[in-house]
């Protein structure tokens, strides 16, 4: 299949990317993440020229609970569940056939990514969720008591990012891609009340599940200074451009 596409750029952004599943399911984690990753390398290693590999790694659960909040690509890496594991030996794999093979590999630490298609039936993305919930009056549960924070990546931007980093000039590198801005999970729900004129019918506040991170958020400096990239939407502008396109798809149905 490699030979008979002759990809110029690998875009590798597949994953079992549930923290959750992670810990339930660590096999079937391993074989999509690290296995599958392997097989993604070992495939562009066959071809001439080997095409540049721009890899979707995780920004939030590879260093797990940081002293500092906001953090740059110095941060120890700790992850606290299987899937923060796999994501960085998926990272030292890149590294390993950058340096060994010769491929021009980069990988991207993505902060929590949200905006159109993303399903609300995956636990990583709350902004789906809420917003699914908030539709239907159906109750909600804010994990780490509502005060568990994260950086928000509105998709468009994170799309800039990874052509940006096809387009060369970064190779062998690892690069966080976010907002640089921790926002607690109970002033998101907030922000989508407001926007979508609606309250909760009920709200639960619970602990974190295991191998959640408290708080995290990712300084993006060493990648906008090399490339030029920087985030554009704010949170409050993310959210509004994802529910006006969600509003406009209901409209299209029969």
């Amino acid at each position: 299949m490699a030979e008979e596409a002759r990809p110029a750029v690998i875009h590798h952004l597949a994953a079992q990317s549930s923290v959750t599943h992670s810990l339930a399911e660590p096999h079937l984690d391993a074989r999509a993440n690290v296995l599958g990753t392997l097989g993604v390398l070992e495939a562009a290693r066959s071809l001439e020229p080997p095409p540049r590999i721009v890899y979707a790694a995780t920004g939030g659960a590879c260093y797990g609970d940081p002293e500092e909040e906001i953090v740059d690509e110095s941060c120890p890496l700790a992850p606290a569940s299987h899937y923060g594991m796999s994501k960085v030996t998926g990272e030292r794999y890149l590294t390993f056939y950058g340096e060994h093979f010769g491929l021009p590999v980069v990988s991207l630490r993505l902060a929590n990514v949200y905006g159109p298609r993303q399903r609300a039936t995956l636990d990583a993305g709350v902004i789906s969720i809420f917003a699914e919930k908030l539709s239907k009056g159906e109750p909600l549960t804010l994990y780490g008591h509502g005060r568990a924070g994260r950086d928000y990546v509105y998709v468009n931007d994170v799309v800039a990012a990874l052509l940006t980093a096809a387009r060369g000039g970064v190779d062998g590198g690892v690069y966080n891609i976010g907002t640089g801005v921790v926002t607690e999970v109970e002033a998101l729900l907030e922000i989508l009340c407001r926007l979508m004129g609606k309250d909760p019918v009920s709200v639960e506040r619970a602990p974190l599940r295991p191998g959640e991170v408290f708080r995290i958020g990712l300084d993006a400096g060493a990648f906008e200074r090399e490339t030029g990239w920087r985030h554009s939407f704010s949170l409050d502008e993310g959210i509004a451009a994802f529910l006006e396109l969600l509003e406009n798809q209901a409209g299209r149905r029969p």
